[in-house]
């Protein structure tokens, strides 16, 4: 991963490595012949006497009014020389390049200096402050020619309505292609410095770092982007959910006897149910003590289908105890203890009597010769 995002920022740069490693700039001092050419200006009927003086701290101009090496020896003047010119001086610079800069030193009262790119006007410099001397001080530039061609910036000294006359030139700054232009023995390499003074302001800077942001905006956003889609596509670890189904116990499931026994009911069951609760007086009134866990009550346990009503007396307890009324009577009852008190034995015969009676209500069912009037033989 970590390789990977290497190589797309490297892949990103070496555009702009490469463009930028292949140029460099160079420093043209005035004294450079193979580049600099200090004439007259050819339309003037008259040419100046001197058009240019090539001075220096160790030689200066000594019929020049301006003395540009002051008390310090000349330490702000590179490589110490300096060409000053006067009204209709002209000069030109010849290089292949993509950039180039020309600097001089500024005075008061100067001459008027016109400029041409490949006999094309291309501006003019004229110092209005009121410093003595400004070094460094950048005359003309311009940016973005072609490296492969030779290019010519000539320049013409005018003098001003102020009777301006002088201007000295000093070095000048060409941007080149190191790997298939080579500089003059006296050309060394390094960066224009600024000048503030100089109505002609180099626009290297801001260009150079607009591509650098520019290539630096570029190469987040890719970054960004690439991150965003990656984590998009990785797989989200879930844990997965464990469905288990529930399956109901099989002793919980299945109903006990005694539920069972209780929820089918003949019609007869229910009828006695009901006699029992509307006449409270048929209910035990004392607690009865049992070996079965479940107790199945009496109405529920009484046959389907119960024989025709009978007028015979009632048997005595002792005898429903040993042949009870029904087999499933003796089945499902639960056995008594000894401990079964008078009262629960008068309240059952009570309830088979109060049965009895109501089961007078339930003759069976009439058959077809009955119901023509009379028995078929």
């Amino acid at each position: 991963m970590a390789a990977s995002r290497r190589r797309l920022l490297t892949l990103l740069l070496l555009p702009f490595t490469f463009s930028r490693a292949a140029l460099t700039n160079v420093t043209i001092d005035d004294t450079d012949l193979s580049y600099f050419a200090w004439t007259e200006d050819p339309s003037m009927g008259v040419s100046p006497t001197l058009p240019w003086a090539a001075a220096s701290v160790a030689s200066p101009c000594s019929y020049c009014s301006a003395q540009p090496q002051g008390n310090d020896g000349g330490a702000n003047i590179h490589n110490q020389t300096w060409h000053d010119g006067a009204d209709g001086s002209a000069g030109s610079l010849t290089f292949q390049g993509s950039a180039v800069y020309i600097f001089g030193i500024d005075l008061t009262n100067p001459a008027n200096i016109s400029f041409t790119l490949d006999k094309t006007a291309a501006g003019f410099h004229y110092y209005a402050g009121n410093e003595r001397f400004i070094y460094n001080a950048l005359f003309f530039s311009t940016q973005n020619l072609d490296p492969n061609s030779n290019h010519t910036v000539a320049w013409t000294l005018h003098s001003t309505p102020t009777n301006g006359t002088a201007a000295l030139f000093d070095y000048a700054i060409l941007t080149i292609d190191a790997s298939s232009t080579s500089a003059s023995p006296s050309a060394s390499q390094t960066n224009p410095p600024p000048s503030a003074n100089s109505k002609s302001k180099s626009k290297t800077g801001p260009i150079v770092g607009g591509v650098v942001g520019g290539l630096a905006a570029i190469a987040l956003v890719t970054l960004a982007l690439f991150f965003f889609r990656r984590r998009k596509q990785k797989p989200r670890d879930a844990t997965p959910t464990d469905v288990h189904p529930f399956v109901a116990d099989r002793a919980e499931a299945t109903p006990p006897a005694s539920a069972s026994a209780d929820a089918v009911t003949s019609p007869m069951s229910e009828k006695m149910l009901d006699v029992s609760w509307n006449n409270p007086t048929l209910l035990p009134t004392q607690p009865t003590t049992t070996t079965s866990p479940s107790v199945t009550s009496a109405p529920s346990e009484l046959p389907s289908s119960a024989p025709p009503p009978s007028t015979a007396p009632l048997p005595a307890a002792d005898n429903m105890s040993a042949s009870g009324s029904s087999p499933s009577t003796r089945e499902t009852r639960a056995p008594t203890t000894t401990t079964d008190s008078s009262a629960r034995t008068q309240a059952l015969e009570a309830r088979l009597a109060q049965l009895e009676a109501r089961m007078g209500d339930y003759l069976p069912p009439a058959y077809g010769d009955e119901e023509d009037g009379g028995r078929r033989d």
